[in-house]
């Protein structure tokens, strides 16, 4: 408990210089190289649980507080562009699956395919032995490519954007008494629901919706301190580091320089889809990257509050996409059981 805690501490201070140095998305991704580092040379420690769902709500919550009515009239104009791109993403991950099975002959088939198949990770990695894939070689796998995106995808974001980052809130350095009593109750209703009723992303949907509806309806919540969306941010990044570990990168390189470039072509796949949705839809390349690439609802949603670029917007297509990812999950899976 004191070494996990202490782990926290330090990703969180890392957060703090990389956004005091003014590096895009500074919180995120200094704690995420704490971790990384931790991950790597120290012993084995997991966040897996309620503390990420904990990080969750905190982001979900200060984006909700964001949000106004104005949001759900913009979402209609998304849904053509969305389609378009869910069905380039399920063909381009199973053509990725069939490449790392081709150029990975030690991997049977399921395995390659449940290594690609982007979105849910959690819930790609729980099924997959079901199936008969290798679930160590998945969980490895995508712990890599969310790694990798998390990493490099606030910077390709945060260079060149075409927002200002969110002003730092003027007046209050603490919090008000009001805003923290928001913060508990959107927070405790959230992990509620969620351990009731549980769909992918849940926690980061739920606590936005709550935040939402506390901020729109009942209170008039003042601009919150922005080092309280860092801290979220923070507790994502040394989150997600940690669990790049030892035996993580052991197992992606018993498959080789192979699981690399697989992994590369992920990220060159999302830049091409984030274009094809930003010439679809209209919206700055920045925004559509971080609303279409399979790099993980929160940590994408948790990049846009820090870099300023419609974070409710990106928050809301990321969790759709991971939604209907989610529900065509059936339908990919008895094509890959046809496929054995």
């Amino acid at each position: 408990m004191v070494r996990a805690l202490v782990i926290l501490i330090g990703g969180l201070s890392a957060g703090l210089l990389f956004d005091l140095l003014n590096v895009p998305a500074g919180w995120l991704l200094g704690s995420l190289l704490f971790g990384i580092f931790y991950g790597l040379f120290g012993t084995g420690l997991s966040y897996d649980g309620w503390p990420f769902k904990l990080a969750l709500t905190l982001v979900g919550t200060n984006i909700g507080l964001l949000m106004d009515r104005e949001l759900f009239n913009v979402l209609g104009l998304y849904f053509f562009p969305l389609l378009i791109s869910l069905l380039l993403t399920f063909a381009g991950s199973l053509f990725l699956g069939w490449l790392l099975y081709r150029w990975a002959p030690e991997l049977d088939k399921k395995t390659a395919f449940f290594c690609c198949i982007p979105g849910g990770a959690s819930e790609i990695i729980s099924v997959s032995g079901e199936y008969g894939a290798d679930r160590r070689i998945v969980a490895a796998f995508h712990t890599a490519r969310i790694t990798f995106f998390v990493l490099l995808i606030p910077l390709a974001a945060g260079f060149g954007r075409e927002a200002e980052a969110l002003p730092h809130a003027a007046g209050n350095i603490l919090p008000t008494i009001e805003q923290l009593f928001v913060f508990v109750i959107v927070i405790t209703a959230a992990l509620l629901l969620n351990s009731r009723l549980k769909i992918p992303a849940g926690a980061l949907l739920y606590s936005i919706l709550f935040g939402f509806i506390l901020g729109e309806f009942v209170f008039y919540v003042e601009e919150v301190p922005s080092y309280i969306g860092g801290i979220g941010q923070g507790l994502i990044g040394v989150m997600v580091g940690v669990r790049f570990d030892k035996s993580t990168f052991l197992r992606l390189r018993a498959v080789g320089f192979i699981s690399a470039r697989i992994i590369f072509l992920f990220l060159v796949m999302g830049f091409l889809l984030a274009l094809v949705f930003a010439l679809l839809s209209g919206a700055p390349y920045a925004v559509s990257l971080l609303s279409i690439v399979p790099a993980g609802a929160a940590e994408m949603a948790a990049t846009a509050f820090g870099l300023g670029l419609e974070p409710t917007l990106v928050a809301s297509i990321q969790i759709l996409r991971v939604i209907c990812i989610f529900l065509a999950l059936p339908f990919l899976l008895k094509f890959i059981q046809k496929i054995g």
